[in-house]
């Protein structure tokens, strides 16, 4: 059961990443949302959970983004066990921890991934183009992950699969 809402949660990511819109003022940032599921799992789950997330959501990123396969998956997986190597030195189900660990998170997968990217010349951006996406990246992090937290804390206390995990 516990597998299936995670299905269910990155495709309705994928959806919901696919169709946000885009502002010039963010960089062209596109909306965190499947790193927040990841974010999600990395707060509250066991690694081996997040790291499955991590890998799927990552795969669907890339497909999603035209990026070679795998480069999301690193950066996901990468943020996901930082966050959760820290998960027991902070209040996992706070409004103001979610908000960090999803700026934070979104800012180093996008630098991340332009990082990977611009080593294999598959990207090519101005510098204070690349700032201003981090940045924007970093600011949509932050308020896009607390809402996705709140929406699969709810869903896992209603489908009971809450404190099925193993720590």
């Amino acid at each position: 059961m516990k597998i299936l809402l995670m299905l269910l949660a990155l495709v309705a990511a994928a959806i919901l990443q696919a169709v946000f819109p885009t502002w010039r003022w963010t960089g062209q940032a596109t909306a965190p949302i499947l790193l927040g599921v990841v974010m999600y799992y990395a707060l509250s789950h066991s690694r081996a959970t997040m790291l499955q997330a991590a890998i799927l959501a990552g795969l669907l990123q890339d497909a999603l983004g035209m990026i070679p396969l795998g480069y999301s998956s690193f950066c996901f997986c990468m943020v996901g066990l930082g966050v959760s190597k820290f998960k027991d030195m902070v209040f996992v189900h706070e409004l103001v921890t979610h908000m960090i660990f999803g700026g934070l998170a979104s800012g180093l997968v996008t630098l991340g991934l332009y990082m990977l990217l611009s080593k294999d010349d598959l990207v090519t951006l101005r510098p204070a183009w690349a700032f201003l996406k981090i940045t924007g990246s970093l600011l949509l992090g932050a308020l896009i992950v607390p809402l996705e937290c709140e929406v699969l804390t709810s869903l896992d206390r209603m489908m009971g699969t809450v404190g099925t995990e193993e720590a």
